[in-house]
């Protein structure tokens, strides 16, 4: 009997409606849809028009990676610094809020257990460019902001990172 290889699907969504910025995660969220991702959100910001609203939904996210949820907290960081406003995480799975919980994620962000009405029409986000050094290594800077576990987690990587980032500059 073979078996056929089960590939886990990773998708993000994204869509801006109305001041309000909706991104979607579902399955296995990496590394490898993050750079897309950073560059649409941070350009967003970079216009410097209001954002209401930063809505997250990981009810369909059943493994998120340490680079994503980085991201998540420089997303963060960004809309307090600039609009005075948490992104809202809508619904994690179990899983979600347990990776998060375990980074110290929870305390930084809203979360609502209630439904949030998506737009129907998000658009996919294709994987054009690879992670860069760059993107790893601020969204794990991110994550050692947090605590003093977390430095001690990525210390190992962060160093491995900058030392890729000083040899390539």
């Amino acid at each position: 009997m073979i078996l056929k290889e089960q590939i886990v699907p990773e998708a993000l969504y994204y869509k801006e409606e109305n001041q309000r910025i909706y991104l979607k995660g579902e399955g296995h969220i990496t590394a490898i849809l993050c750079a897309d991702l950073r560059e649409l959100v941070f350009s967003r910001f970079e216009q410097g028009e209001a954002i209401e609203s930063f809505y997250i939904d990981l009810s369909d996210c059943d493994y998120m990676d340490s680079t994503f949820m980085g991201l998540l907290v420089g997303f963060n960081k960004r809309m307090l610094k600039l609009m005075k406003k948490r992104i809202t995480i809508v619904r994690p799975s179990e899983t979600a809020r347990g990776l998060m919980e375990g980074l110290g994620l929870t305390s930084l962000v809203d979360i609502v257990d209630e439904p949030v009405l998506f737009p129907k029409d998000m658009t996919n986000i294709n994987q054009t460019k690879g992670a860069s050094v760059d993107l790893l290594l601020h969204s794990h800077e991110n994550l050692m902001e947090l605590s003093e576990e977390n430095k001690k987690k990525f210390a190992a990587l962060h160093s491995v990172l900058k030392s890729q980032k000083d040899k390539e500059q």
